[in-house]
């Protein structure tokens, strides 16, 4: 077979795999409901209502429909879903869309690895990816959470096109995609972060201008001009705790009571949201292909876009955590909002194609590949586990991701609703 077909072999059957686990954990398989809706008691989250608001703010339904969603500023996912949904009901178009979108990042994410690095290493990240358990937290229900994974993809190529060939026209271009992305989820400050450490590093400050300009006319139209556009307030109880970490710290002089004690947790804290916002086995594999560059001094595999996105994670979890005590119902730090950082797993799938490439002709490529084998495997039975009877790394991962009270039930879901995605009524 040649190499192209192979090629296209691979990312075939990759993009019908993740489309499949998009399905897989829907109906009472959604890691993330807390309820059940419907005569086939499929489950959803508690918050089902906030996320169909946006749909029917953009449907023109009656203000009184949607007006006290907190998610209405989050239009992007349900704006591309609209067709479908408009079409087959929000539930059903909106899932059907979670597989296209999913389908289609896989396809994008392999052509842009076959540029940035090679064939064989776009093939070996993209089956990482097709197992990733992360995607499947979100993707069997119609919610805006369903872009996070997708928008994440789309960012990082956004990244890697400008770090190819910099320019003011594509500075302006990536910051562009990273603001219309932001227009789905708060994603702004992981990639707009990398954007503006990349253009710092390589000493491009017209680009580093240009960026922050671009970045900024997006946040702007994200916190006001869409609120303005559709006539729903711009602040509410969920926005509202991004101003009470704000306040925290323009105010941290007084705030000192406690602080002592949050900032002794912050290294256990960062431990934990490293381990489970990966789902566990990203984090590891990471730490390993790392941990093999610095023992036998291959060539960098940390590459600046992947180093960029780290780092900008890591300010925002720092700028999160160690933040002075402040009230509010939402604390946006500790152990139990690890799903904060996902964004972070495209730099594991950004290190093991450039292990790839690094280690390629050597034994230690066939390690490097036996060891994407084994975390594909083990992720793969963190989405289809209930499906083959084997309960634990399904509960492990999901439950450790997002620790709120009301998603440690799976057990207790699946026993009494059984295993049945979307579309299997009984």
């Amino acid at each position: 077979m040649r190499s192209a077909n192979r090629f296209w072999w691979h990312v075939g059957v990759a993009t019908a795999v993740i489309m499949l686990g998009c399905w897989l954990c829907s109906g009472t398989m959604a890691p993330y409901g807390t309820h059940t809706l419907g005569d086939c008691h499929y489950r959803v989250n508690g918050d089902h209502e906030q996320f169909s608001g946006v749909f029917a703010m953009l449907d023109g339904q009656p203000a009184v429909e949607w007006r006290d969603s907190v998610v209405l500023r989050r239009i992007l996912h349900p704006l591309l879903a609209y067709p479908l949904m408009k079409i087959f009901g929000f539930w059903a178009g909106g899932l059907m869309f979670n597989l296209l979108l999913h389908g289609g990042a896989m396809l994008a994410l392999a052509l842009a690895l076959r540029r940035f690095y090679d064939a064989r290493a776009a093939v070996l990240a993209c089956w990482l990816f097709a197992a990733y358990p992360g995607y499947a937290y979100w993707a069997g229900l119609p919610y805006s959470y369903a872009l996070i994974v997708p928008g994440s993809i789309a960012c990082t190529i956004g990244l890697l096109w400008w770090h190819e060939r910099p320019s003011l026209a594509r500075v302006a271009i990536a910051a562009t995609i990273i603001g219309v992305v932001g227009c789905g989820y708060d994603i702004m400050p992981f990639f707009g972060g990398a954007l503006l450490l990349l253009t710092a590093h390589r000493r491009r400050w017209r680009d580093l201008g240009v960026s922050v300009v671009v970045l900024g006319v997006w946040a702007v139209f994200v916190a006001r001009g869409l609120p303005a556009i559709f006539g729903f307030p711009a602040t509410n109880s969920n926005t509202q705790t991004y101003g009470n970490v704000i306040g925290a710290w323009l105010h941290f002089w007084q705030r000192t009571d406690g602080w002592g004690a949050v900032l002794a947790e912050a290294p256990h804290v960062l431990v934990s949201n490293f381990l489970f916002s990966g789902m566990i086995f990203f984090p590891i594999l990471f730490l390993l292909v790392v941990a093999h560059h610095l023992k036998f001094r291959v060539r960098p595999i940390l590459g600046p876009v992947a180093l960029a996105i780290l780092l900008s994670t890591f300010a925002v979890f720092l700028f999160l955590n160690l933040a002075p005590p402040y009230g509010g119902a939402w604390q946006l730090r500790g152990t139990w909002l690890a799903r904060l950082y996902q964004p972070w797993f495209v730099v594991v799938l950004l290190v093991v194609a450039a292990a790839s490439v690094a280690l390629r002709d050597t034994r230690r490529h066939k390690v490097l590949v036996a060891a994407v084998i084994a975390c594909c495997l083990i992720d793969g039975v963190a989405i289809a586990g209930p499906y083959i009877h084997v309960y634990g790394v399904y509960m492990t991962v999901n439950e450790n991701f997002y620790q709120h009270p009301s998603l440690k039930k799976n057990w207790s879901w699946l026993h009494h609703l059984g295993v049945r995605p979307y579309g299997i009524c009984k």
